[in-house]
């Protein structure tokens, strides 16, 4: 109790002190929990567009999308994985390059086999139409907006698209424009083109073969036992890949970000601990003669070192706890509304991100931030509490 009384001896210095932690620990809880809901925002809108959480590959068709490369019974495959825990869903893919033309126009873009009601379920790209509808069955294609404007394809126009087969022969589809759609994904609108998976399957020349498999998953936390429980299922010539193998961009971004937001976290909790130091410092030039004092009746130099770093622990704890308290109803807030990003579209629209970027509120990250300014606080005041240990009690005594 003593060391909390004399805290209160300047009780605007300490005030000062503990509003400036309390500021630094709601900026960082507030900034931390945003960038969290950010990242969790940015891997669910880039996996819902289009890749899916997972897919089941062969394991050469990542590096080199062959069409040769694909996956034998699909359909069997496919409804093993729906039952296993943890798999939300699974959409067969199809997928081979080819020449599109309508009319006298040609482009080459990539053409994707797909099930129109599995794709519905596990990718978002279906809702991003501007014209038409999305594909039902039969000789149909849904097309990106930038390669349908290079076409000048509409919804109604025919589509003649060649290719060539596993075995080299040639494979030709004539089908009908029933939809287009616009991401802000450049590749995407500009080089992909879905038809249903049949009509992929006939005209290129494959049975029950597919090259993906995209597996979308109840909880993203648990897909490493998703991906043991689907390993367990593969032949050797498959693989399974995660959303950070199928997008390394949105990886390297969120590593980015996150190497950024430590410089910033760390310049801020530096300026923090600087005027802690300061308010210890001047404390000890203040209270040199009583501590002279205490030393010439007996008193111990570690015990006066002892009692500073109590006062900084109060001082510290004071402050994380206005900041909690202060941070308790904005990551309320952050968590259940977020930052609307209406009217940000052309700003974002080449990135994933959500309509409204919520906080992700983890209590181990959030009880770090409190538990690192006491940790940082005994140690910025110790600094200028070892100053005791050479302390003279006599010209402590004479000191003004």
């Amino acid at each position: 109790m003593i060391a909390w009384r004399n805290l209160w001896r300047n009780r605007r210095r300490t005030l000062f002190t503990a509003g400036s932690i309390a500021f630094a620990c709601l900026l960082l809880m507030f900034s931390r929990s945003l960038q969290l809901g950010s990242y969790t925002g940015m891997i669910d809108a880039a996996t819902e567009l289009f890749a899916g959480h997972a897919q089941v590959q062969h394991r050469d068709f990542l590096d080199d999308p062959r069409l040769r490369y694909r996956i034998d019974h699909a359909t069997a495959l496919a409804q093993q994985l729906a039952t296993l825990p943890g798999v939300a869903q699974v959409a067969p893919r199809g997928q081979a390059f080819a020449l599109l033309s309508v009319d006298e126009r040609s482009f080459g873009a990539q053409v994707m086999g797909v099930q129109p009601a599995a794709e519905q379920a596990i990718s978002t790209l279906p809702n991003s139409l501007v014209a038409g509808r999305y594909l039902a069955s039969g000789e149909e294609a849904f097309i990106g907006s930038t390669l349908a404007r290079n076409l000048g394809a509409e919804p109604g126009d025919e589509l003649v698209v060649l290719g060539t087969g596993p075995e080299g022969g040639v494979a030709a589809l004539a089908v009908t424009v029933v939809g287009v759609f616009q991401t802000g994904q450049v590749e995407l609108d500009r080089g992909l083109v879905q038809v249903p998976l049949d009509t992929f399957q006939e005209g290129f020349y494959l049975d029950d073969q597919v090259h993906q498999l995209a597996l979308a998953v109840d909880d993203l936390a648990a897909l490493d036992k998703v991906k043991a429980s689907v390993e367990e299922l593969l032949a050797p010539k498959l693989a399974f890949r995660s959303w950070q193998q199928l997008m390394p961009d949105v990886v390297q971004a969120i590593a980015i970000d996150r190497a950024s937001n430590r410089f910033f976290y760390g310049i801020l909790f530096l300026v923090v601990l600087f005027s802690i130091v300061n308010t210890f410092v001047m404390t000890v030039f203040e209270r040199t003669r009583e501590f002279g004092m205490l030393l010439a009746i007996g008193m111990r130099p570690w015990r006066l070192i002892g009692m500073l770093q109590l006062e900084a622990m109060w001082l510290a704890a004071l402050g994380s706890a206005i900041g909690c308290l202060l941070a308790v109803p904005m990551l309320a807030w952050l968590s259940q509304v977020g930052i609307p990003l209406a009217g940000m579209e052309d700003l974002l629209g080449g990135f994933a991100f959500p309509s409204h970027l919520k906080g992700d509120v983890s209590l181990v990250q959030m009880g770090a931030i409190p538990l690192v300014f006491v940790i940082g606080c005994q140690a910025a005041a110790l600094l200028p509490a070892l100053r005791l240990r050479r302390l003279d009690p006599v010209e402590a005594l004479r000191a003004d």
